[in-house]
């Protein structure tokens, strides 16, 4: 996978930590606990990729492009991760990985949850 160009990263990606707490109602609700903004590239995957995920039962939809930030975006910063919002389309985030082992850029790979509330 190559390194996207920094000019590819022109939309505004904003990451959400999510975490469960108790409610008045004796159940459990999520709450938005912290979150920060990067910019980032997003786009479809190949038709094949996706079927291919369909047979793992998650669907990847679509992939996640940013720059290697310490401490906010490399892949070992972001498994609390919960959502990931663009555009106002929410995605649940699947795997993520260094690209090319080069701490430049982080790819996230994702699954569509349609339009924010």
């Amino acid at each position: 996978m190559n390194n996207p160009s920094v000019g590819a990263l022109n939309k505004r990606i904003r990451f959400e930590f999510k975490k469960t707490i108790p409610n008045d109602q004796a159940g459990f609700t999520n709450k938005t606990v912290s979150e920060f903004t990067v910019w980032g590239r997003i786009e479809p995957v190949g038709s094949q990729i996706f079927w291919d995920a369909q047979q793992l039962e998650k669907s990847v939809t679509h992939r996640v492009y940013v720059r290697n930030i310490p401490g906010k975006t490399r892949p070992q910063d972001l498994e609390k991760v919960i959502r990931i919002v663009c555009d106002g389309l929410r995605y649940r985030m699947r795997r993520v990985a260094d690209i090319a082992g080069e701490d430049r850029f982080t790819v996230i790979e994702v699954q569509s949850e349609g339009v924010q509330p």
